[in-house]
C-alpha cells in the first residue's frame, strides 16, 4: 500500500531586510528628535533659571548701591565725599556697614561684572591704603557695553557733561544697569534704573 508523504513547508512569513532598516530609521530619527527636543528644554530651563539669578543678583546690587550712595560722607581724612566720578567707575566715601567711620568705596564695570571695592580708614593719622583694597563682585552678565552706569545731574536736574571737574556740583546720580545672560539672542536687556540723590548733598538742608 503506497503511503502518502506530506510535506510541510516553512513558514516564510516575517520582515525582509529592507523593512528592518526603514523600520531602524524612523526608529533613530524619533531618538534623534526626542533627545534633541529634551536637550532644548533643559538648556532652557537653565537660561530661565540662570537669568532669574542674575536679574535677582542685579535688583539686590542696585539696592545696595542706591542706599550706600544716598548715605556718601565726607572722608575720616578731610576729603570731599565724592573721589571719582565717571560713566562706569564711582568712588565715594560712606559709612556702609554702620560701624560710625566712612569707608572708601570703588564700584567699577569689570568685563561684564559690576564689582565694589572697599578700603577701611586706619594708621595715625589716619588714611585709606590702596592695598587693603578689598573687591567682591555685586552681579554677572551686565550688559552695559560702553554705555553709562553712572551719569551725574546738577541741582537744575540738568547732566554734567564733565562730572569729574565739576564734583561740587553733582546732587543726583543715575544708576543705569542692563543684564543679559545671552546678549546675542532674546531675551532683550532687563534694565534696572534708579534716580540717588546724596543726602549731604542737598541744596534745602
Amino acid at each position: 500500500m503506497p503511503i502518502n508523504i506530506v510535506k510541510f513547508k516553512k513558514d516564510r512569513g516575517g520582515f525582509t531586510l529592507m523593512e528592518i532598516l526603514v523600520v531602524l530609521s524612523i526608529f533613530i530619527i524619533l531618538i534623534v528628535m526626542g533627545t534633541d527636543l529634551m536637550i532644548k528644554g533643559l538648556v532652557s530651563s537653565a537660561f530661565i533659571y540662570e537669568q532669574a539669578e542674575a536679574v535677582q543678583n542685579g535688583r539686590n546690587a542696585a539696592d545696595s548701591l542706591v542706599k550706600e550712595i544716598r548715605k556718601a560722607n565726607r572722608a575720616e581724612t578731610g576729603d570731599y565725599l565724592l573721589d571719582t566720578v565717571m560713566p562706569q567707575q564711582l568712588v565715594l566715601y560712606s559709612d556702609i556697614n554702620s560701624d560710625n567711620f566712612t569707608e572708601k568705596v570703588n564700584y567699577f564695570l569689570d568685563n561684564q561684572t559690576l564689582k565694589r571695592g572697599v578700603i577701611m580708614a586706619t594708621g595715625t593719622p589716619i588714611q585709606y591704603p590702596a592695598v587693603n583694597e578689598t573687591i567682591t563682585s555685586l552681579a554677572n552678565y551686565i550688559n552695559n557695553q560702553t554705555e553709562a552706569i553712572f551719569t551725574y545731574y546738577d541741582k537744575n536736574g540738568q547732566p554734567i557733561a564733565n562730572p569729574a571737574a565739576n564734583k561740587q556740583n553733582i546732587r543726583l546720580i543715575n544708576l543705569f544697569i542692563k543684564i543679559n545672560v545671552t546678549p546675542d539672542r532674546a531675551p532683550q536687556d532687563f534694565i534696572l534704573n534708579a534716580d540717588v540723590q546724596i543726602r549731604n548733598l542737598k541744596d534745602n538742608l
